[in-house]
């Protein structure tokens, strides 16, 4: 056992947790088997992994204990976040992808976790207003450094119950895909809410071994797929620690799409009287002037105008009066057609059988012109 303390690096100037295990829950020959194993957990580094500074398990005196001087995370454990209600899919995207990232950068150098479960991964706040935290794995490789012995025994499971693989719960070796059944469950209890395997040890283990989680389908397609290969009960069948993160990546990008997706609408309150609506720019429509009371500049139509005219509001043109034509110019264009119809009937009358011409009477209309038409409709009538 151990218990973590908020502490402070006097030589650095530095705020750590501090964890202190237990003495009689140590043993000095097997924490000396393990220091180059705290060197290279100490030697990784990821965003989502809790960097551990220093250690002591190398002091053969008994009034040393053991400790590990870790980077503080000033946040809940995801534990808590859950008890509080549901957490956003687009914040479980991404934590799901940070927290596989890291087991792949662990997996790479052989070292796996064995206790993933939401009490371990700490929520430290985001420096990002999209996203309410961001996720860090604690504890990582603590139980094995700490109690090996206990580890190697054969037939024995370390871990959690309630997030412990059916291969932890045979017996078998721990590896990599015994990271990504807890992870799997821990992703699945963060978006429903509720954990998939609770009670007793010998409950859990049971359930365990006689069925796969219930991935709801209200998840969507991506979870239901993801969080089922997960954790499939095969280690060989589930995937990657590297393909979980561009799983979860890709689910992410989708969840992000749909909320840019949303309309946003403006509503704009007159607080003076006068018109405050905005200015609101729409492409390939007319342009509209609404109010005012000055004419509007000329609009010059450019090349390919689909003929959409510039409509101003609150301006209406009067229409123009016509023109009346004088009733000379009407009395004379009533004569000349007068005159072509007489004309029509004569050539009619000169190819047929001749018969007494017609007597024309045009009207009067007065002055030189009326001469002249008189002149002329007797030169066609001789």
């Amino acid at each position: 056992m151990a218990s973590v303390y908020r502490a402070r690096d006097e030589s650095l100037g530095r705020t750590v947790a501090l964890k202190l295990f237990d003495s009689n829950a140590t043993d000095a020959e097997a924490l000396r088997r393990e220091t180059s194993e705290i060197r290279l957990l100490a030697s990784l580094n990821h965003h989502a992994l809790v960097t551990l500074f220093d250690a002591n398990v190398e002091d053969d005196r008994s009034d040393q204990r053991a400790y590990l001087a870790m980077e503080l995370v000033d946040g809940p454990t995801l534990q808590a976040r859950i008890e509080r209600g549901p957490v956003a899919e687009s914040d479980v995207a991404a934590m799901a992808a940070d927290l596989a990232e890291a087991l792949h950068v662990v997996h790479a150098r052989g070292v796996v976790h064995r206790d993933i479960k939401p009490a371990n991964i700490l929520l430290a706040p985001s420096p990002v207003s999209n996203r309410e935290f961001r996720a860090k794995l604690a504890d990582f490789g603590i139980a094995h450094l700490i109690d090996s012995t206990r580890l190697t025994t054969p037939g024995t499971v370390v871990g959690t119950a309630a997030y412990v693989s059916p291969e932890q719960a045979k017996g078998e070796a721990p590896g990599a895909p015994t990271d990504i059944y807890a992870l799997g469950l821990v992703l699945l209890e963060t978006l429903t809410g509720t954990r998939e395997f609770p009670g007793s040890m010998v409950e859990s283990l049971g359930a365990r071994l006689a069925r796969d989680p219930v991935v709801p389908a209200s998840l969507g397609t991506d979870w239901v797929q993801l969080l089922t290969a997960m954790t499939a009960q095969s280690p060989a069948e589930r995937p990657s620690a590297l393909e979980v993160a561009e799983s979860a990546h890709a689910i992410e990008r989708s969840a992000g799409s749909q909320l840019d997706r949303s309309d946003t609408v403006a509503f704009a309150t007159p607080d003076d009287g006068q018109d405050n609506a905005p200015t609101a720019l729409m492409t390939d429509a007319p342009t509209a002037v609404l109010g005012g009371h000055t004419a509007p500049a000329a609009a010059v139509r450019p090349s390919g105008d689909t003929g959409q005219r510039t409509e101003v509001f609150g301006h209406e043109e009067m229409p123009r009066p016509r023109r009346r034509l004088p009733r000379r110019v009407l009395a004379v264009g009533l004569t000349v057609l007068a005159l072509a119809a007489v004309v029509v009937v004569l050539v009619l009358f000169a190819h047929g059988n001749p018969a007494p011409a017609p007597t024309a009477s045009l009207p009067s209309v007065g002055g030189q012109l009326d001469a002249h038409l008189r002149q002329l409709l007797a030169s066609v009538t001789k």
